[in-house]
């Protein structure tokens, strides 16, 4: 981990240095196959207006220890970066706070919901691509997809063992959690809440049926799991329809579908990568340009055509004309950012330990849920809890 982030502390050293002349310094997290075509997109910015811009492209794990090592030192060479949109909260005293009535025109723009995932204690991060969970299910062998939580039991007790989550202890599991607690009135940080007690009183009795596998699920380890058959349906992100329709394996037999609705309606998690203005920038004007640039719905849906990412703009329709991702469309009016808190990964935990005893160690949903309460209140660095 250390190596990691003296090598892109260096790396931002060496940028800083490029040409000899002042550049914006952009750390971004992209796959391999993302960066040429992403540079291209901020080459075009660089002919319009002059500026000259390096993409640094990083893990958001990385970027975020190098924003934090950079404000500790109070000098360093990042000017904009994205990050991960459940660290944001940890990240927000390392970046500044965005002057909301100069960006009116990109707020009015942008889902409410993922607007609010970047304002802690003021607007200080803006959705750079966005995205979020849908249902994958086996239209070949059940049909219809299960639109309730009543027809999500059916399907499980007439498919023994081929229910799937991502069950290892990550945060994967917590993605597919907090939809069945938010969908029941939850609010995803109390234990003891309405939504808390029927979404895993729903876990207990899925119990049965789950994937023993489950408990070792990730989110490539379990499409592949659906790939050869061994499940019929499970959440998941976008790339893996994409995936699994690579392998010839989607429209058909796989699709992909809206989650259950439960008491209280339907519910997704947000995921997805945020922009920020470092707080050491000198040049923080700048920076706000380009990431205006970056949030225009030209650039919005050049993104989504070229690299496949979801827009927070609304007038960007998510998968224009791609069939395979009418299941998650169907689900932007239903996202939910996780709870804004710096204690997170100590309340994730806990949501994770939780369902893991419920459905896997046979422990009833109510003690489960108070182990999770005591869990999160003694980790807790100040005492509190959720």
């Amino acid at each position: 981990m250390r190596g990691a982030l003296l090598g892109l502390l260096a790396a931002l050293a060496l940028a800083g240095c490029e040409r000899g002349a002042p550049a914006l310094t952009l750390a971004v997290g992209l796959l391999p196959g993302e960066l040429a075509p992403y540079r291209a997109i901020v080459a075009d910015y660089e002919r319009a207006t002059g500026e000259r811009v390096v993409v640094v492209p990083q893990q958001y794990a990385d970027i975020r220890r190098a924003l934090a090592a950079e404000h500790a030192a109070q000098r360093g060479t990042l000017d904009l970066v994205e990050l991960d949109v459940y660290s944001l909260a940890p990240a927000a005293d390392d970046v500044r706070v965005l002057d909301a009535s100069t960006l009116g025109d990109v707020t009015a723009a942008l889902e409410p919901a993922t607007l609010r995932a970047g304002t802690i204690d003021g607007l200080r991060f803006l959705p750079h691509r966005v995205s979020w969970q849908a249902l994958l299910y086996d239209h070949a062998r059940l049909g219809a997809p299960p639109a309730t939580w009543d027809e999500l039991l059916a399907v499980a007790r007439a498919h023994p063992g081929k229910i799937g989550f991502k069950a290892a202890r990550y945060e994967g599991l917590t993605c597919d959690v907090l939809p069945f607690v938010w969908s029941a009135g939850g609010d995803g940080a109390s234990f003891d809440d309405a939504g808390a007690r029927a979404a895993f009183e729903l876990f207990r009795e899925l119990a049965p049926y789950v994937n023993p596998q489950s408990a070792t699920f990730k989110e490539s380890t379990v499409v592949e799991a659906m790939a050869r058959g061994e499940i019929v349906l499970h959440l998941n992100w976008p790339f893996a329809v994409s995936l699994l329709a690579s392998q010839g394996l989607a429209p058909d037999p796989i699709r992909a579908a809206p989650l259950p609705a439960g008491p209280d309606g339907r519910a997704t998690v947000l995921g997805g990568g945020y922009l920020a203005v470092a707080r050491n920038t000198t040049r923080p004007d700048a920076a706000l340009r380009l990431a205006r640039h970056l949030l225009s719905r030209d650039v919005q849906a050049r993104l989504g055509r070229e690299l496949g990412w979801f827009s927070a703009r609304r007038d960007v329709p998510p998968g224009e004309g791609n069939a395979l991702l009418a299941g998650f469309a169907a689900m932007r009016g239903d996202l939910r950012p996780r709870p804004e808190r710096t204690d997170y990964p100590l309340l994730s935990r806990a949501w994770q330990e939780a369902f893991r005893a419920v459905v896997f160690d046979g422990v009833d949903p109510a003690s489960a849920l108070a182990a999770a309460r005591t869990r999160a209140h003694l980790a807790a660095p100040d005492g509190g809890g959720a």
